[in-house]
């Protein structure tokens, strides 16, 4: 007798449960399958990990894992260790039930989705989880609202220039003096680098320089004129981004923070600032190169930026994103017409000076010795979803600015990128007619800079200005790989 081929998955959250809750689940789950005689040929658990959320590692795995067909059900201690979300759970249903995966739940009666009867059952089983959750949420947001309004802290890193003692805050004179700086500094027309130059690479709160998205974030914070602030924005819904929507349950105590900017400083401040944002929305330089260019002396990526002289000529430039946030590495800047025009002349020769046959050839022969692990998709998705939660977490503990809140939406987009590239199943058909045709058309586009951004892969740029140029062909694959 052939055994079905299983998976075992197991979650617990924070809530009344720890490690152990995992070790009991798989019993329970092995126990089922020793019963009806499935074979458990893999194990996936997420620990701490909120059931309102299906962005779970092992889960997006495991799913990723079904749609390759290595198994042939998943099995589970209860619905709630899929999802405590309803709209989740049936999408996770339905994805499922198209890779021909059959959902098994050791202590609940999952039938045929496509029986009334059946999903009638299974939906009332879900919305009891949510409720609990909804009921359970609304409890903690009432707790922690009453002690807002009494301006205790409630949990994250406190502000530059302040400590936290008995649960609300107190001045550190030492870090308030470098806050004063700052802010006196910006009122008087110094700019931003001028300030970092000034700062003499004073450390931040959390043990780094001071940079640009750290002057930001001081120069907005209005805990500096003692305004104690929770709950600001929506950041989370049912354990998904929420946009950072102002939020109509927030909690504003003027007076409850020891001040160290005085009004007339602030406002001066503000109304700078504000005038800089008028003026950074107007239309942007677009930068040939940007996102290719790596520094070798720290890593960072170059960014686009552009001066302007005293006669009103624009000079456009790629420098090190780490030296103009921080000012901590050296490298030379790099002039944007010097390098875009030797990046179009240089593909442009490569395309005149080969048979498009032969180059098309090339990059069929790279994409079939392709192998799809996704390692370094996997591993970045990991990093982008750490600097999420830090970026909510700092959110949740009212650390508020327009270019925080900036960079958790392009996270969020990344997020869903990578997602859908380790979701991916199987390879794309690619010919060499297929590449040619597509480079024919880029060429006869005549758009240059269209196919310098797919034929540039990357740029190294070494401490002596000069740059290493790798070329190839970018976004061939609907992941987003290169060849």
């Amino acid at each position: 007798m052939k055994f079905m081929n299983v998976a075992a998955y197991a979650r617990y959250s924070t809530e009344n449960q720890d490690e152990n809750s995992i070790e009991t689940q798989f019993e329970n789950i092995h126990d089922y399958c020793r019963k009806h005689q499935y074979n458990v040929v893999e194990h996936y658990f997420d620990k701490a990990k909120s059931g309102t959320n299906i962005e779970r590692a092992d889960f997006q795995e495991m799913i990723a894992a079904a749609k390759k067909g290595k198994f042939s059900a998943i099995v589970i201690y209860d619905i709630t260790r899929g999802s405590r979300d309803v709209a989740d759970w049936f999408n996770f249903r339905k994805q499922m039930m198209q890779a021909g995966v059959q959902i098994i739940s050791t202590h609940d009666n999952i039938g045929d989705l496509m029986n009334p009867s059946d999903f009638l059952t299974e939906l009332i089983g879900v919305g009891i989880g949510q409720h609990h959750v909804l009921t359970s949420r609304m409890k903690s947001i009432d707790g922690t609202t009453k002690r807002a309004q009494e301006a205790v802290f409630l949990g994250g890193c406190p502000p530059l220039g302040y400590d936290i003692v008995d649960e609300h805050y107190v001045i550190n004179e030492q870090e308030a003096d470098i806050v004063r700086k700052i802010f006196t500094m910006y009122a008087t027309g110094k700019s931003y680098n001028q300030i970092i130059d000034a700062l003499n690479g004073a450390i931040g709160k959390k043990g780094r320089p001071i940079g640009k998205s750290s002057l930001n974030s001081i120069l907005s914070n209005d805990r500096y004129i003692g305004i104690y602030t929770w709950n600001r924005r929506k950041v989370k819904i049912m354990g998904k981004w929420a946009g950072g929507v102002p939020n109509d349950r927030v909690v504003r105590i003027p007076g409850a923070i020891p001040a160290i900017i005085d009004m007339d400083t602030w406002n001066a401040v503000q109304i700078r600032m504000k005038s800089r944002t008028n003026a950074s929305s107007k239309a942007k330089r677009s930068y040939l190169l940007s996102g290719k260019i790596k520094c070798e002396m720290c890593g960072s990526a170059y960014c686009g930026r552009t001066s302007v002289s005293k006669r009103g000529y624009a000079n456009p430039y790629y420098v090190c994103g780490n030296k103009t946030r921080t000012r901590n590495c050296h490298s030379k800047n790099i002039k944007c017409d010097t390098l875009d025009d030797f990046c179009r002349k240089a593909v442009r020769d490569y395309l005149l000076k080969n048979d498009l046959s032969s180059i098309a050839q090339k990059i069929v022969d790279a994409y079939h010795s392709f192998t799809s692990d996704f390692t370094s998709e996997k591993k970045e998705l990991i990093s982008v979803s750490s600097k999420i939660k830090n970026g909510t977490e700092a959110i949740l503990n009212g650390f508020s600015s327009e270019e925080l809140f900036r960079q958790m939406q392009e996270l969020q987009e990344r997020k869903k990128e990578l997602e859908k590239i380790i979701g991916e199943s199987g390879k794309e058909e690619l010919s060499i007619d297929a590449v040619e045709n597509m480079i024919r058309k880029m060429i006869s586009s005549g758009n240059i800079d269209e196919i310098v951004k797919k034929f540039i892969i990357k740029i190294d740029a070494h401490e002596n200005g000069d740059c290493t140029i790798v070329m190839g062909v970018t976004h061939m694959m609907s992941s987003g790989r290169g060849i």
